[in-house]
Parts: C-alpha cells; sequence; structure tokens
C-alpha cells in the first residue's frame, strides 16, 4: 500500500499535520491511538492503567494489521510509543511510508504542558521526563523512518507540503 504514515513524539504535530494532509488529499484519517480506544471502548489511559503497556503495544500492533486488511489507502497518525516495538516494522513498512517529525524536547515540553491530553506526565519533573522519553525512542523514530522532518520553525503547513512533495516523489 502507499499510506502517508506520521510518526514523533508527543507534541510534534502529527495529527495536525495528519488531518492538512489527509485533506489535501482527501483520504481518512486513521489515529492509531483512537483506533485501539474504540477497539476496547476506553481512553488510551484506561488502558494503560488496566492493562498496562505490554498489552497497550499488542493492540496497536493488532490496530496496524486491522489496517493492511481493510486495504484503504489512509494518513495514519502513529501513537508516540509504537516505534518502540520493532514487530510494527514489517506492518509499517506493507503499508507505506514513514515520515518523522522530530520535535526539539523544549517544544515538546511546552507543548504537553499546555495540553491536558499527556496529564499523566505532569506528575513527574517533565523536562526530565521527556528527555528520558526521547533518548529511548529517537532511535526507534529513527529506525522506521523513511524520512526525518525537524519541525523546529516551520509551520503545520509547511511541513504538510513538504511530507506531500516526497510522497510523490516516491510515487513518481
Amino acid at each position: 500500500m502507499n499510506d502517508i504514515i506520521l510518526e514523533g513524539f508527543m507534541g510534534s504535530g502529527k495529527s495536525t499535520i495528519g488531518r492538512i494532509i489527509a485533506k489535501k488529499l482527501n483520504l481518512p484519517l486513521v489515529d492509531v491511538d483512537k483506533k485501539v480506544s474504540g477497539k476496547l471502548g476506553m481512553k488510551p489511559v484506561e488502558v494503560y492503567d488496566r492493562f498496562g503497556d505490554s498489552y497497550y503495544r499488542a493492540m496497536e500492533t493488532v490496530a496496524l494489521n486491522d489496517l493492511i486488511e481493510e486495504g484503504k489507502p489512509a494518513v495514519i497518525v502513529l501513537g508516540s510509543g509504537l516505534a518502540l516495538m520493532e514487530q510494527n516494522d514489517a506492518y509499517l513498512k506493507a503499508l507505506g511510508k514513514v515520515y518523522y517529525l522530530k520535535i526539539p524536547a523544549s517544544q515538546a515540553v511546552a507543548r504537553i504542558s499546555k495540553n491536558d491530553k499527556h496529564s499523566w506526565l505532569q506528575d513527574d519533573d517533565l523536562t526530565d521526563h521527556v528527555l528520558k522519553m526521547l533518548k529511548e525512542r529517537e532511535p526507534a523514530y529513527v529506525r522506521i523512518a523513511d524520512m526525518t522532518i525537524p519541525t523546529e520553525g516551520k509551520t503545520n503547513e509547511e511541513i504538510a507540503d513538504i511530507i506531500l512533495a516526497a510522497h510523490q516523489k516516491q510515487d513518481a
């Protein structure tokens, strides 16, 4: 398949940029976290609290497999930890091209602190927590990315255009 897949850390703009691209291409936007939530009838944080990280990661893999089986073109937004599971690499390659939205830690902290979506992170020192998570996740993001896009200093529209231009070149 030839889906556009967006990955990156929390606050990197995956959902916003995904919506822009999906609108421009007239494709559905599929958020893997929402797909997992919908399948279980629970919010992601509820799944984590009840079943733990390993179960959540397994459900992400199930969601990727479902997308392959559906076979419908889409713009796909990954959860920020999905890349940690190497078994997902083959699913992602089968789905399409992966674009890593690389955000500086300081910008991630600023965005996360303004958003209650990641309120579970507010319990600790947010900057320290983000730095540790980025250090752990960065190699996984790079491993599966077909292209890395530094987001600093770019608007969401500019990032979307970079992805669309790269994706069209790959189609040619």
